[in-house]
């Protein structure tokens, strides 16, 4: 155990996470290289949660605890920012884990920049029923360093390895200049704001760096309600707005907007927005052909006989009409959206608008 500190603050919104916290914090008072401090921000819990960050608090005192009502993320992240006092924040969610070599690799890279201004890293995700994945030291490893945030989220954005969540990065404190204002999607223009003003960037590419636990009660797994869809098509319109006034390359930008139209899509199936059959069916056939021309473009995967298959896989689990399926056919062997030529005009479409 090297057992020496680094500068880095790390913020925890807590809600309810009595089954998960004790991995997330054992990940951290485990690392080779400790944080400066750690900040729970308890937000309203009901069950044990409170206590448990008690019990750890009272054993290391870098953990701090704040208290308040339920809130929601943003919030508690607002609130766990205003307090910290290390160099550089680390976000992370209550359920996931830190390899626990981490924090060491950052003040390794940092030793070699004293200026970096942000130092981004591969996950894996983890399932709730599946047990916590084991810790082992990182050893092998590819870096790339980048003068700019936008140069890094080019490259991100052209291998489609962006993801918009805050909790991918670790950043100097300077870089977060507004606060988070959304109870859902808050990460997306915070993560935007925050990558495109970073100058001298790392990319951490190891996939045991952080893990992420997908649970079953989270938002991407529930129905969600009208609210909840508009305002991800507030979020989405602003940062597609951004996205298409940074110096970035036409096939990151691309990418970028059809992911995120493909995001708003999903959610709106996932919602009781569409009543009419017709409606519902109109948006299978646009998320379909989304899929498929991302695929194509950005995957670069453009065998017909193989997107005929995945259009035919596509079509079983989504149920939808003839005249949806001949269309969805139909782009597997041309490539090409039915209305508009999405690859060089790409700016110029938007399912925002339409559903």
């Amino acid at each position: 155990m090297i057992n020496k500190n680094t500068s880095v603050s790390v913020i925890i919104p807590c809600y309810n996470v009595r089954d998960y916290i004790t991995d997330c914090l054992d990940s951290l008072i485990n690392q080779y290289c400790l944080p400066k401090e750690i900040i729970c921000i308890d937000d309203g819990s009901t069950d044990d949660t409170l206590l448990i960050l008690q019990k750890y608090a009272s054993k290391w005192d870098y953990i701090k605890i704040i208290e308040q009502t339920n809130q929601g993320v943003s919030t508690a992240r607002n609130q766990g920012f205003e307090i910290a006092k290390g160099d550089y924040i680390l976000f992370i969610d209550s359920d996931d884990i830190l390899n626990i070599n981490l924090l060491y690799q950052f003040d390794l890279f940092l030793k070699r920049s004293p200026n970096l201004d942000l130092f981004y890293f591969d996950y894996s995700i983890f399932k709730q029923c599946e047990k916590s994945p084991k810790q082992n030291e990182i050893k092998a490893f590819e870096t790339e360093i980048f003068k700019s945030g936008t140069d890094l989220l080019t490259y991100l954005l052209e291998r489609k390895n962006y993801s918009g969540v805050v909790w991918r990065f670790i950043f100097k404190r300077q870089l977060l200049t507004e606060k988070f204002i959304q109870k859902n999607h808050e990460d997306h223009l915070i993560s935007l704001s925050i990558i495109s003003k970073a100058k001298l960037s790392h990319y951490f590419k190891n996939r045991t760096a952080y893990f992420h636990r997908i649970r079953s009660t989270s938002l991407s797994n529930l129905n969600v309600d009208y609210i909840y869809v508009g305002i991800l098509k507030n979020v989405l319109t602003e940062c597609i707005k951004q996205i298409t006034s940074l110096p970035l390359s036409d096939m990151a930008k691309r990418n970028y907007i059809l992911v995120m139209n493909v995001t708003y899509l999903e959610s709106i199936l996932k919602s009781s927005k569409l009543n009419k059959k017709e409606e519902k069916d109109n948006l299978i056939k646009e998320l379909g052909i989304l899929r498929l021309l991302i695929r194509i473009y950005s995957s670069n995967k453009p065998n017909i006989i193989r997107n005929i298959f995945y259009t035919l896989k596509f079509m079983k689990k989504y149920e939808c009409s003839m005249s949806t399926k001949k269309a969805l056919l139909k782009c597997a062997i041309t490539k090409q959206h039915p209305c508009l030529d999405i690859r060089s005009n790409y700016n110029q479409y938007s399912s925002l608008n339409n559903f």
